[in-house]
């Protein structure tokens, strides 16, 4: 039978085209990579690979190995994943993705909750362009993803579950402009520099004609604000530090709130809400891992939505700070 070890290594060697890259690549001396090439060649019986100018080329029996080697080397891969997968979770993996909401919401308050349980769980959390999250779901690469669900519609290739959505908020620092008066209106609110992630498509028109401010992505139809970060943490510093206002659903901001350095604005608008949920590829059974990781953001996404409930029964904004003697972030 053949080695798989060796058909990765062929797969290793065409790759790169060359002896001395493939070998330092598989962690092997130049010798040791040319010795196993060598017998996997007199175990077929043909030769695999010509030393060309142009590098290492395979020949046709090596196209030909190469073509079926990569489906031979997934499949042991996806039977020793499957059987860490009946494992269970003490020995189990978890690959998920997860945009920059949920992230900081949901998802990883729910990692934390399944490593007090199963401190021995392995977990690779891809933080990342949305885009590239929806990839490597289609690819296998990841187990499911907690993203925003307009942008997979219609891909047949994935199921949905949407999780609740979280009305968002805008806010700015105590002691700014905005609080001199009485509640702002849209208007004043945005006549002051907004920051923030980039929004999908299914808001991004809307938000534009709102802010009279930023710009639509040509690319993905995303509304990129004109102060565009990567990373909703950095927006509350900069509204922290400055005059800038930001929006977000109220559990990203409570504790801020609840010291008296962000303040809630009570004027928004019904479509600014979170329309994220898991997706992952149809037809495909997940991992305890997966399971497991699923009702443990129905937990934290539960909480949220039940907090929201209350403090929106309550009056959103809650009393707010004295311009007086809420000492301003900037200072």
């Amino acid at each position: 039978m053949l080695d798989l070890r060796l058909l990765h290594q062929a797969i290793t060697l065409a790759s790169y085209r060359n002896y001395a890259r493939a070998a330092q690549a598989l962690h092997l001396t130049q010798p040791a990579l040319s010795r196993s090439i060598a017998g996997l060649e007199q175990r077929l019986g043909e030769k695999l690979f010509n030393r060309t100018s142009r590098g290492v080329e395979p020949t046709a029996f090596g196209a030909l190995l190469l073509a079926r080697s990569q489906a031979l080397l997934d499949g042991a891969t996806n039977i020793e994943r499957e059987f860490k997968m009946m494992r269970g979770l003490e020995l189990g993996e978890l690959r998920v993705g997860s945009g920059a909401y949920p992230a900081q919401m949901s998802v990883g308050k729910a990692i934390g909750r399944m490593l007090n349980r199963h401190p021995r769980l392995r977990i690779e959390v891809m933080a990342d362009d949305l885009r590239l999250i929806i990839g490597a779901v289609l690819a296998g690469q990841l187990d499911l993803a907690v993203i925003e669900l307009t942008l997979v519609s219609g891909e047949a290739r994935l199921a949905t579950e949407a999780l609740p959505p979280h009305p968002g908020h805008f806010y700015c620092r105590a002691g700014h402009p905005l609080l001199a008066g009485k509640d702002p209106s849209l208007r004043q609110i945005l006549e002051f520099p907004f920051a923030g992630t980039r929004m999908p498509p299914r808001v991004a028109r809307d938000f534009l004609e709102l802010a009279k401010d930023g710009t639509i992505d040509r690319d993905t139809g995303d509304y990129l604000p004109p102060i565009k970060v990567d990373s909703i943490r950095m927006v509350k510093d900069i509204v922290l530090a400055s005059d800038a206002v930001a929006a977000a659903p109220l559990v990203f901001i409570a504790e801020e709130i609840a010291i008296g350095t962000l303040v809630p604005l009570t004027a928004r608008v019904a479509w600014m809400q979170t329309g994220y949920g898991f997706v992952q590829l149809r037809d495909t059974t997940l991992s305890p891992a997966a399971e497991a990781f699923k009702q443990a953001v129905w937990i934290e996404e539960n909480q949220i939505a039940a907090a929201e409930k209350r403090t929106n029964g309550a009056g959103a904004s809650g009393p707010r700070p004295s311009t007086r003697h809420v000492k301003s972030a900037r200072t």
